[in-house]
């Protein structure tokens, strides 16, 4: 009797599970916040990591500085980069400045810690995807303050989906 050879099973990922246990190894393609993000109390983030294929997988966070913290967030997983460059093009409401991973890590996570503070919770996605396209929050990353609030307290502005 012949013995079956047995090959080699590829495991594929969901991009779901393709972020949270791969993206950190990715190299940063780019950053991007708006550029009233100080003054209005909220930032449209996005950070974009690209894939040895030249695609690009991107997380976007809108983060309220002010008082909510993370109150939306979603991803593109692995397209081309003309693709990703549409989608930016097609945000013609948002004016992005380019910036430093470090200031994109750092405005998330003020604003989600921030929020925190006073109960609310980020963005259901946040929790269980686009976090991990994000490096941890420790030591290793320059800690950069990022004021939240206005004037010292929490100051919510009534966005068209929160009550």
């Amino acid at each position: 009797m012949a013995k079956k050879k047995m090959g080699k099973v590829i495991q594929m990922l969901s991009p779901e599970n393709y972020i949270r246990k791969k993206a950190r190894s990715l190299p940063v393609f780019e950053c991007l916040v708006n550029t009233e993000w100080k003054e209005q109390g909220v930032a449209h983030v996005v950070v974009a990591r690209n894939h040895t294929n030249g695609n690009i997988t991107s997380c976007m966070y809108l983060v309220d500085l002010f008082c909510l913290g993370v109150k939306n967030t979603q991803y593109l997983f692995n397209i081309p980069e003309a693709e990703y460059q549409e989608k930016k093009e097609g945000m013609e409401y948002i004016v992005f400045e380019p910036i430093s991973y470090t200031l994109a890590h750092n405005i998330v996570f003020a604003g989600l810690e921030y929020a925190e503070e006073f109960g609310f919770k980020p963005h259901k996605d946040f929790t269980s995807v686009t976090q991990f396209m994000l490096e941890e929050d420790t030591d290793e990353v320059e800690l950069i303050d990022i004021e939240c609030g206005k004037d010292g307290k929490p100051f919510f502005v009534n966005g068209p989906y929160d009550d």
